[in-house]
């Protein structure tokens, strides 16, 4: 086994060439680890000629700055925590193959929206890509993480079984095991703990319904519903908290909480008064939306968009 560092323009890879053990067959390289500060990385195809095949536990790790990744075409293997605890990490380019794959590979990674599946002559499926990272970031199902499967009928059934377990599990599950821990120490009650589990379903329904590649007519009732039980005016208000903190600049999101019912007669006033100077555009859509759906009378002239 041989050791080195092979420099490129987006930082330095630390590799290996490995042979069987036997010596047979062709040498591959593993990556070992990354060296560097960008925020975009594509990892080589080949070093010194040689085919790279794997990239080895912890190969990014806490590599904060690092938003994208494109993995080459010759990759086989993923080690155990390749990208753990990259806090900026958004997403990850694997080539469409049977790929093993090591545990916990995206842990601690909040901000990853894509993991695309790609193929050399063809192009990538948006949806599938915003449910594989899901699979890591929302749904803690490793299992989902099948690069090959992906986007079939039999994945998307196991993808929809999982967040349906997800949906329906007791907002409360799990606090006494955080307790029995000890991590009481952070400081979180179980009306907050709720409330995050709440939050938690809340991102899971909007990503699904924003992506309903094979989603079933019952399942868009049911996740419809869950929405709109927790909008602004219901006994809790974690859709309209979610929407607003994370999303009131994404007009896919604002455009879904309108179309299924989330603002209405009852508490329209309320969305805009939450709103006050800010997300001019969703107030704009809101307000576009209220005349053409809901009859234009009674807008408050209060609300306009130079506040």
């Amino acid at each position: 086994m041989q050791n080195g560092i092979y420099e490129t323009q987006e930082g330095a890879f630390g590799y290996r060439i490995e042979r069987n053990k036997d010596g047979s067959g062709m040498p591959w390289i593993t990556i070992a680890d990354y060296r560097g500060m960008h925020t975009e990385v594509h990892v080589p195809e080949r070093i010194e000629g040689i085919a790279v095949k794997a990239l080895a536990k912890k190969t990014f790790l806490s590599r904060k700055n690092l938003k994208k990744v494109i993995l080459p075409e010759t990759l086989e293997e993923i080690g155990d925590w390749a990208f753990a605890y990259c806090a900026g990490l958004e997403s990850v380019w694997i080539p469409k193959k049977r790929i093993k794959l090591g545990s916990r590979i995206f842990m601690e990674c909040p901000k990853i929206k894509k993991v695309y599946a790609y193929e050399a002559l063809d192009g990538v499926s948006e949806q599938t890509a915003s449910l594989l990272a899901a699979s890591a970031a929302l749904l803690d199902a490793e299992y989902l993480l099948d690069i090959w499967e992906a986007g079939t009928e039999p994945w998307l059934e196991k993808w929809d079984a999982r967040m349906k377990a997800v949906m329906e599990a007791e907002d409360d599950e799990g606090y006494t095991k955080m307790i029995l821990c000890g991590e009481e120490d952070y400081g979180c009650s179980l009306e907050e703990f709720v409330k995050n589990k709440r939050k938690g379903k809340v991102r899971l329904a909007m990503l699904r319904l924003l992506n309903p590649i094979g989603l079933s007519s019952k399942n868009k009732e049911l996740w419809e519903a869950y929405l709109l039980a927790h909008t602004k005016g219901c006994a809790s208000e974690e859709t309209w908290e979610v929407l607003r903190k994370e999303h009131g600049y994404e007009e896919e999101y604002f455009k879904l909480f309108a179309e299924i019912g989330g603002m209405g007669k009852d508490n329209f006033d309320a969305l805009l008064l939450d709103m006050e100077g800010d997300y001019a555009e969703m107030k704009a859509f809101f307000i576009s939306y209220k005349e053409k759906n809901m009859g234009g009378e009674d807008f408050f002239d209060a609300f306009s968009l130079d506040d």
